[in-house]
């Protein structure tokens, strides 16, 4: 053990940067398929996982049609579709379970109300495989989230559950590798009170043709977006569910936008832009001004002055959410790299989407002081192998660590969401390779790096000069005072020693400071057995 004159002297070696203004920023982790797909064994240990990677919080989705009663006929049957003692028992047992299990391990939730949407509660297109995602009912999805919420209010204790059904399938078979300290968490109990949500999310990327269509619609030859008008009255509709059921002091998140959309295409199935979709959604033009006439008619808007005047009190879900949830993947680009459409929002434009949002909202004269707070839910890097087009493993661990650290300076964002612990498999090239484990199993370096980031925004330096390092100990309890080495290796030597200690802030692990290094070489972070990558440094020559 280190004298408490040398943990002094490494203290004073460390000058603390500026105080970021992200201190409430969360870590969120998303796996669907272990999730809510695994068996109770697979849920359990992904959870373990999770929780000893440091996360705070896991998202899941709430799927409809996984809940819904005769989820696949286009005749609605008869039950209240309020009530969540009227859905088949059984379809409630993944997420009753999943409640449980994470609340025994401190974790919090954030439920995804999402679609597919049962067949008997949407519209009829001409296309078949697209029944479940086409113009879905604003009153039954209200009704749906009704049952959710009401299930899951924390007073709710669910009827005697029927004979166990044959055990769905686990997670693709694969045993995930127990976490680095065993955990001591309980097999919670499956009676009494179910635990409560608080925490919810409306509808997946509905600027994505996967999960809401149509995203544009044709009169007289001329498209306009349907997709924004759709969304504006699920999310009404939820909303007002939330409210009525004692869950309106939750944290309520609206969005859920994809990155990305297809442009100048127009089509059914051809996806938004998402600042387009967000004018769309707020019916303002690109100018941030009330649509007027038949261009506000067209989306749903209201078309003269006393339809905008209560327009915010017409749809409250869009001025008082909790924030603004959306997706900023670049997949296989630097986290820097600016995208390459003005309406497209990745993790290196972020304040652009702060600009929208926060213009719609004066407009209305409903403006939030510091705007509206970013949950960046899914998030994630592509990897090669297994898909060719994605980024090596090293540079996935690299472009996470550069990514959380542009979230960490961004006062605005809440959240940053790991999507993946393990990768889908599959059809490599339409499903996410961004685990951080391979579909066997295996570790790639991020699993690593997800642990005890690292990032540099200079890595050369003059002759007395400092680098900022910064860095997280997610690992590391929250709530804890912690102090991490920075340790430093010259191109000489095969040895690594502690140049400096930099102190974490009490919430969620950060670090960031000044430190001094001795010449070229690599430097990493190390809390405990932890350590993070390598960063090479270098000091510029004399002129």
């Amino acid at each position: 053990m280190r004298s408490l004159f040398a943990v002094v002297a490494l203290l004073l070696l460390a000058v603390p940067a500026a105080a970021h203004a992200s201190a409430r920023e969360e870590t969120t982790f998303q796996d669907d398929d272990l999730l809510v797909f695994g068996s109770a064994a697979t849920q359990a240990r992904t959870l373990d996982t999770i929780r000893a990677l440091g996360a705070d919080r896991v998202r899941v989705s709430v799927f409809w049609n996984a809940i819904a009663p005769d989820a696949k006929s286009k005749t609605r049957p008869g039950f209240d579709a309020t009530d969540p003692a009227a859905y088949p028992p059984g379809n409630w047992a993944r997420y009753d379970r999943l409640v449980r299990l994470a609340a025994a391990r401190g974790l919090g939730l954030n439920f995804d109300l999402t679609g597919p949407a049962p067949l008997w509660a949407t519209g009829k297109p001409e296309r078949a495989d697209i029944e479940a995602t086409y113009a879905p009912s604003a009153a039954e999805f209200g009704a749906f989230v009704t049952a959710v919420s009401r299930r899951y209010s924390g007073d709710y204790t669910p009827p005697a559950p029927p004979a166990p059904a044959p055990a769905p399938d686990d997670g693709g078979g694969v045993v995930i590798p127990p976490p680095p300290v065993a955990r001591a968490a309980q097999a919670p109990s499956d009676s009494g009170p179910l635990p409560r949500a608080d925490y919810w999310a409306i509808w997946n990327e509905p600027n994505h043709p996967g999960w809401l269509t149509p995203q544009w619609t044709q009169d007289g030859g001329r498209w306009s977006e349907a997709a924004p008008r759709v969304y504006r009255g699920l999310a009404d509709a939820a909303w007002g569910a939330l409210q009525g059921t004692g869950h309106g002091q939750d944290t309520i998140l609206v969005g859920e936008t994809a990155p990305k959309g297809l442009v100048t295409r127009r089509g059914t199935t051809r996806g938004i832009d998402p600042l387009r979709f967000i004018r769309a959604l707020y019916c303002v033009d690109r100018a941030l001004r009330p649509l007027r006439g038949a261009a506000a008619t067209a989306l749903g808007c209201p078309a003269d002055a006393a339809g905008q005047a209560s327009f915010a009190a017409d749809h409250p879900v869009l001025f008082d959410a909790g924030g603004w949830a959306h997706h900023p993947y670049e997949l296989t680009f630097s986290p820097h790299r600016a995208p390459l459409h003005r309406d497209w929002v990745t993790i290196a434009n972020l304040p652009q989407l702060t600009a929208t949002l926060s213009g719609a909202l004066r407009r209305y004269g409903r403006p939030r002081p510091g705007g509206l707070p970013l949950y960046l839910t899914e998030f994630g890097y592509q990897t090669n192998p297994p898909d060719r087009f994605g980024v090596s493993w090293a540079q996935q661990a690299a472009y996470l660590d550069e990514s959380e650290f542009l979230t960490y300076v961004n006062p605005m964002v809440r959240t940053l969401g790991q999507f993946l612990l393990r990768d889908d498999g599959g059809d490599i090239g339409l499903t996410f390779q961004s685990g951080l484990m391979t579909q066997g199993g295996a570790r790639k370096p991020s699993y690593d790096a997800f642990e005890l980031p690292v990032y540099l925004p200079r890595t050369t330096f003059a002759r007395g000069r400092s680098l900022r390092v910064w860095g997280m100990a997610r690992c590391a309890p929250n709530n804890s005072a912690q102090d991490v080495a920075v340790e430093f290796r010259s191109p000489r030597s095969a040895r690594w020693r502690a140049l400096a200690a930099l102190h974490a802030d009490g919430a969620y692990g950060y670090v960031d400071g000044h430190v001094r290094f001795p010449g070229a070489g690599v430097m990493r972070l190390r809390w405990g057995d932890h350590t993070s990558r390598a960063v090479s440094v270098r000091r510029t020559p004399r002129r």
